[in-house]
């Protein structure tokens, strides 16, 4: 403990000063201080604050000048080896975009009325209600994590609202469950284009996700070994990621979640489309010999390398000038799309589940609802007709 003599407009005081704990985020040392009319009643005032400390580990006012992007830097940090890479970047993403608003700002001098502004600026900026909604629950994380190494005594994420935009008569069209998935003569005209413009790759790229509603992400870390032409079944156990979408930068990780790891069957005439795919594949890899990047994937580039996502979207993109219909097309449209094939084969929605690997789908339901009671209604009809011929 140091004393010192300060003085004031008021007279002089004394302040004692003394070092206590290290900041959790920075890893620096902290002092406190406090003043009193003299010596002893200065030791007195910063003994009671250290004691608050040692029973309460908290550092108020001034003394804990963390900011919240040194804060959210440490919580991500901490948090990195316990989430997926692909988890942990989104996680980047969305306490950047929280964190602009405030970055530079103490972590104790965020306010509740701060923090709905923030909410209201990202919602004026035009971010998705889904985007703030992701923000806000890491930024809760965050101020738990300052809560926990004795920063702030409470959350300002606290009784946040997230207001819901209300939507326009053309965005609720426009996400009429019919917009989510192909109709079969949307489908059909689709994969005649693909027929005659596609690219290569594309025509097995396309008809495996139409007609078993994996994932973009599950057919780009398909391996060869994963289909079985004997028994006319693939296995899907991974997912490749690749966010920036470079060639040498993929990793493979586990599914999405434990029910996403399944084996599917596939139509005979796929298989036989995979294996003259794989038989053209194999003549390229013996072709291009030790430039080929050899891991077995059964979509690759000119090298070997899988597929990226976004390579397969930007490949999917180049329709849409094509088609007739105004549906958007993206990897996840064939999901919906085989959704609906199976609702109409009527295969039970537990069943879709199973098949598409996935235990709560609200889209999923959405469609198979929708199908099946387009079908109910074309029995109706069709009832009504008969008796109407009767009677």
């Amino acid at each position: 403990m140091h004393f010192r003599e300060v003085k004031l407009k008021k007279g002089k005081v004394i302040e004692a000063q003394s070092d206590t704990l290290k900041d959790p985020v920075s890893g620096k040392r902290r002092q406190i201080s406090a003043r009193g009319k003299s010596k002893k009643e200065a030791k007195a005032n910063l003994e009671k604050k250290l004691k608050e400390i040692e029973e309460f580990g908290l550092l108020t006012g001034t003394t804990s000048n963390t900011t919240f992007a040194e804060l959210a830097s440490s919580w991500l940090d901490a948090n990195k080896n316990n989430l997926k890479i692909s988890a942990h970047r989104s996680q980047i993403y969305h306490v950047k975009r929280f964190g602009k608003y405030i970055a530079n700002i103490q972590v104790n001098k965020i306010s509740r009325a701060m923090y709905q502004n923030v909410i209201k600026k990202m919602q004026k900026d035009g971010y998705s209600r889904n985007t703030i909604v992701n923000a806000h629950t890491c930024a809760k994380k965050i101020f738990l994590y300052a809560i926990i190494n004795n920063i702030i005594k409470e959350s300002p994420a606290d009784f946040a609202v997230i207001p819901k935009k209300l939507l326009t008569v053309e965005e609720i069209e426009a996400n009429e469950v019919e917009e989510k998935y192909l109709e079969h003569e949307e489908l059909k005209e689709f994969l005649s284009l693909v027929e005659d413009r596609g690219l290569i790759n594309d025509l097995e790229m396309f008809y495996l996700l139409s007609f078993t509603g994996m994932r973009i992400g599950e057919l780009c870390a398909l391996k060869e070994s994963d289909l079985n032409v004997f028994i006319k079944e693939i296995s899907i156990s991974k997912t490749i990621y690749n966010i920036d979408g470079k060639m040498h930068e993929y990793e493979l990780l586990t599914p999405k979640t434990e029910k996403s790891i399944r084996t599917i069957s596939i139509d005979p005439k796929i298989v036989e489309m995979l294996i003259r795919h794989m038989k053209r594949q194999k003549e390229r890899k013996m072709a291009m010999r030790d430039e080929w990047h050899d891991a077995n994937f059964l979509f690759t580039r000119d090298n070997g390398f899988p597929l990226s996502p976004r390579f397969v979207h930007h490949r999917l993109k180049r329709y849409n000038k094509w088609t007739t219909f105004e549906k958007n097309l993206h990897p996840h449209i064939f999901r919906h799309t085989h959704t609906s094939m199976l609702a109409e084969a009527k295969a039970s929605l537990p069943a879709i589940m199973k098949r598409l690997g996935h235990s709560d789908g609200r889209i999923t339901t959405q469609i198979y609802t929708h199908v099946t009671k387009k079908m109910q209604s074309q029995v109706d009809d069709g009832l009504s007709k008969i008796i109407n011929s009767i009677l």
